[in-house]
């Protein structure tokens, strides 16, 4: 490109965490106005909640699900008695390699714990509680030590999302599905603890019904099936939400701005990390940012492959290392290649950016 070209092209701006969630919120005010409230109140929810879930984290407090959910206002679906409900989970055996528990949200602990967990992981239902899970009490935690901070954050994110007001969630019938890796060190089957660790696919789901709604209009409990496998499978702590098809996708986009704002990840750093992942080459990586530029600003902007080389060696790599460096324990120096970019920030939730998001970032750029 010619310089005086260079001197024509404008200069960009990207928007804020802030405002794709504003952004996002809007669009989905315009498909359901029925059901969905004042974005302010929204924006309130969020900002008040989001200091509760920083504090749980960094505390590693057990309280992050009550917390989450105090003033709640979703609809609930309600279904079966505890009683009814309570018998028929007992009643079912599930595969072999599957356990089951029913959490109190109101007392945080495990209400009860299926028997068979002792064939299936080898621990008594009385060694598992959350307080064993994530180590608190002074507990050295069942929860690998690299998902510790993982799991904590996408609780809090998770708890929020089954507040939000104008959602609606049926009784047993909507989830959520998180994996993670717990230690077998405890473990009274030896094939068991000789892995050391095994990996937990668990799927959780509401129970609602009149009984079982505390004071705050909140349901008291979920139903969870826990899976086990071998961690070798293992890729990532991320939770996806299922629910009807369009709350599903609306709420998995807005758990991963609020994970991105919570982890306080410039806009345009994340964007070009994603297409990094999905590239070989920075010229690719730029070409297909201009790409969307001019598709969806309708801009003629001209990165270069210099340029986002620039921002992988001097920005992006410096500012992922402190970033991964307070969320992922097992860094102990700072990122050195762009792989290792795009691994770490993958590990904190925010790579394979859904197409709503990227759509409203490129949507509201601002040129000067």
């Amino acid at each position: 490109m010619k310089s005086e070209d260079k001197k024509l092209l404008p200069k960009i701006n990207f928007p804020t965490w802030k405002t794709i969630l504003v952004k996002l919120l809007e669009e989905e005010i315009t498909k359901n106005p029925s059901t969905t409230i004042p974005i302010a109140q929204y924006l309130n929810q969020f900002a008040e909640k989001m200091d509760l879930i920083q504090n749980d984290i960094m505390n590693k407090s057990a309280s992050v699900s009550l917390q989450m959910m105090i003033r709640s206002m979703a609809n609930y679906c309600p279904d079966k008695t505890l009683p009814e409900l309570s018998e028929i989970q007992k009643k079912f055996s599930g595969t072999k390699n599957e356990f089951h528990t029913i959490f109190n949200i109101e007392k945080n602990a495990f209400e009860w714990v299926s028997e068979n967990i002792t064939e299936v992981l080898g621990i008594y239902p009385n060694d598992f509680s959350l307080n064993q899970l994530i180590g608190s009490e002074n507990n050295q935690p069942l929860i690998h030590p690299e998902d510790i901070p993982h799991f904590m954050r996408w609780a809090g994110i998770s708890y929020l999302l089954f507040s939000i007001p104008g959602f609606t969630f049926e009784s047993n019938t909507d989830y959520q599905i998180v994996k993670f890796r717990i230690s077998t060190e405890k473990s009274k089957i030896e094939s068991v603890r000789n892995l050391k660790y095994v990996l937990i696919t668990k799927k959780s789901s509401l129970h609602i019904n009149e009984e079982t709604i505390n004071s705050f209009g909140i349901p008291k409990y979920h139903f969870d099936t826990w899976s086990i496998s071998e961690p070798s499978y293992f890729e990532i702590v991320k939770p996806m939400f299922v629910t009807s098809f369009d709350q599903s996708q609306f709420m998995n986009n807005l758990a991963f701005v609020i994970n991105a704002m919570l982890i306080d990840i410039p806009v345009k750093y994340l964007l070009i990390i994603n297409q990094r992942g999905n590239h070989d080459r920075n010229k690719s990586v730029a070409n297909y940012i201009n790409q969307n530029i001019r598709l969806y600003a309708n801009v003629k902007f001209e990165f270069d492959e210099n340029k986002i080389g620039d921002y992988l060696n001097k920005s992006i790599k410096p500012k992922i290392t402190s970033i991964a460096k307070i969320w992922c324990p097992e860094l102990k120096s700072a990122i050195t290649g762009d792989l290792e970019i795009v691994n770490y920030t993958k590990k904190l939730g925010l790579c394979n950016m859904p197409n709503q998001i990227e759509r409203l970032i490129y949507q509201n750029l601002d040129f000067e």
